[in-house]
């Protein structure tokens, strides 16, 4: 694959020691949004939806890190925001709306997980989209060439926003490999739009990281941000082991295969350097199950799926970002790579210095 000219993305962040706290945190959050994003995109009495990952009711890293959640309400205040709004529709598996009935509800799962308190100390607002109502979705596509074969439905709530932020975490998913910034943008989905790419067999991978390609997400998205003081290394998305290392990793891009390419290099640190070897051989191997777990999923979701009918999912082995197959079509779709991904620390201690050396060492193509 040719590169592609003047296409170097950056990406910034910054390593947290598990001492840090308050103050002293929170100015190393802020110095690597502001190395991230200039801000200028933010004016004064905007609106900003923070696109949380609330897949489950489950604390962070299942879900959105309520202290990234804080200090970026508070960083968008401090900016000029004139409202801001955090929300997310929960995996359909514990959230499955349809138009005569719904089961579950993200209001409540935001409530376990932590996050309503935080929006609600720091006046902001929560919006959970099915509460919007199965004909609050809209019919739109992907710009350019995709995988979709029939419309994808997003929520209405993207319309009332100027800017869109994703709010991620680190972690393992059994059939993603990898759940941070590109998949996050399921949540925009209503159920039947999941369903399909739930559906899409070879085109699983593709049709995710294309739903980032919507005009109506694309055109506001100014940052992908997350927090890695904890991850996920194996399992995921909703449970599985979790690692904390002594330096946590918080960074951000306003390029999401940037982001990708971070969040997946501190995963397989992780992975590597954290993870027991049960939890890599054992769990971390059950990804290689996906086909067999995603026509579960689907059988499990939509009674009415047959577990055979389910085409299966591409096979690939987990370890280098470059042949994850959402970021191989993502790399189509610019007709190239980028010679290779600028990472930029704000604060590396001599204690995450070889951390941040591994980062660096796989940001290249």
């Amino acid at each position: 694959m040719v590169y592609v000219d003047s296409y170097s993305p950056r990406a910034a962040g910054a390593w947290l020691s598990k001492t840090s706290t308050g103050e002293e945190a929170y100015a190393l959050f802020k110095q690597a949004m502001e190395a991230s994003t200039g801000f200028k995109w933010l004016k004064e009495g905007d609106t900003v939806l923070l696109k949380l990952a609330l897949n489950s009711a489950n604390p962070y890293p299942a879900t959105t890190d309520p202290w990234s959640l804080s200090s970026m309400i508070r960083l968008l205040w401090e900016k000029g925001a004139g409202r801001v709004v955090a929300g997310d529709s929960s995996g359909v598996h514990l959230v499955h709306w349809t138009e005569t009935g719904q089961r579950g509800s993200t209001r409540k799962n935001c409530e376990k997980a932590g996050l309503m308190d935080v929006i609600r100390r720091h006046d902001a607002e929560a919006v959970f989209f099915e509460e919007y109502g199965h004909d609050a979705f809209q019919p739109v596509y992907p710009a350019g060439n995709h995988h979709w074969k029939e419309p994808v439905w997003i929520t209405n709530a993207v319309d009332e926003a100027d800017h869109i932020i994703y709010l991620c975490r680190v972690s393992s998913h059994l059939m993603g490999d990898i759940t941070s910034g590109m998949k996050v943008g399921v949540g925009f989905l209503r159920e039947d739009s999941r369903r399909a790419f739930h559906s899409g067999g070879d085109d699983f991978y593709a049709m995710y990281e294309e739903i980032n390609h919507i005009p109506e997400i694309s055109d506001k998205l100014r940052l992908v941000a997350s927090s890695g003081r904890k991850v996920q290394a194996t399992f995921g998305p909703d449970d599985g082991p979790v690692t904390e290392p002594d330096y946590g990793l918080v960074f951000a891009s306003e390029d999401i295969l940037a982001h990708e390419m971070v969040a997946y290099a501190w995963l397989s640190w992780n992975r590597e350097k954290r993870a027991s070897f049960f939890d890599t051989r054992v769990t971390g191997n059950l990804t290689r199950l996906r086909s067999v777990i995603n026509r579960g999923f689907v059988w499990y979701t939509w009674k009415d799926a047959g577990f055979i009918e389910t085409p299966g999912m591409p096979f690939f082995v987990p370890g280098k970002i470059q042949d994850h197959p959402s970021i191989v079509n993502a790399l189509r779709r610019l007709g190239g790579r980028p010679s290779g991904v600028e990472f930029k620390s704000v604060h590396t201690p001599a204690g995450a210095a070889e951390m941040d050396q591994y980062i660096r060492d796989r940001l290249v193509f």
